[in-house]
């Protein structure tokens, strides 16, 4: 087994009969808010084969119980990558991993696809170190002309837009736009180059620093570029944060941007 996630979920390496490895994921088919569909529906109108940052979808089986989606296999998490890898090799390599993370994030959004729950475990690391983001099980579709999404408060403890917490004790929906995740994914380079930090501080304290714009942790980042760069993605007026695309226009992710045009190419290539 690979892992193990919320509501009976389970990863598994299977064996395909060209005798690929591929990862096995097992959802309950009646898992509350049809969770297992919803990420099936996603991946195929994703399309991850356009995208070298998105986990590719290969197909699905089903049972009487469960759902099983195979999907390319990855060597671990973020957060296994993270834990494992040296301080100095994530300074390093942080940028490269923080602009892979945002070009697949842009890829969705080019799509009108919120993923609403970007966390370290939810970004996966293939053979080749690169980031592809997974798990699109409350992954939410914008119809055009659609900027925003109401719903329910959902995500992970800790990892979640400061206009979804707001929410969480009201019996109201909260609204959900794409800078919605974009300040999710601003937690990441923090978390990537402080080897394992949360900007927002320890995890009792999270939701409350994240609710009230308070990034308790921010003076740990000693690189003034990733601490400029972090603070506009989590800003908390969503108005502040910027769109995907203006922050892979930024300096600090330009320098970094030929070298993926690179992996890009390559991936095209061999499809």
């Amino acid at each position: 087994m690979l892992g193990k996630g919320s509501l009976g979920t389970s990863v598994y390496v299977g064996i395909m009969e060209d005798g690929a490895e591929v990862a096995v994921k097992r959802m309950l088919k009646q898992e509350p808010d049809d969770i297992a569909q919803n990420e099936l529906e996603i991946l195929k109108r994703i399309d991850a084969s356009k995208s070298p940052f998105i986990v590719s979808y290969r197909t699905v089986l089903k049972d009487a119980t469960f759902l099983y989606i195979v999907l390319d296999l990855c060597e671990e998490t973020l957060k296994e990558h993270v834990c494992t890898q040296s301080l100095e090799y994530l300074q390093n390599h942080g940028p490269r991993m923080i602009n892979e993370i945002l070009s697949g994030l842009e890829f969705l959004h080019s799509r009108n696809i919120l993923h609403r729950d970007l966390k370290p475990t939810n970004v996966l690391v293939d053979m080749e170190d690169h980031m592809r983001l997974a798990d699109f099980g409350i992954s939410r579709i914008l119809n055009e002309e659609e900027t925003t999404v109401f719903t329910a408060a959902k995500g992970s403890h800790g990892w979640m837009p400061a206009e979804v917490i707001e929410v969480i004790n009201k019996e109201e929906k909260g609204r959900f736009k794409k800078k919605s995740d974009v300040q999710v994914a601003g937690m990441i380079p923090f978390f990537i180059s402080t080897k394992g930090e949360h900007p927002f501080g320890p995890v009792l304290e999270r939701m409350t620093n994240i609710s009230k714009g308070n990034p308790v942790n921010l003076h740990m980042l000693h690189d003034l570029q990733v601490r400029k760069f972090s603070s506009w993605l989590i800003s908390y007026n969503i108005d502040d944060r910027p769109y995907v695309t203006q922050a892979l226009a930024d300096p600090f992710m330009v320098h970094v941007e030929e070298s993926l045009a690179e992996i890009s190419r390559k991936f095209y290539v061999g499809e």
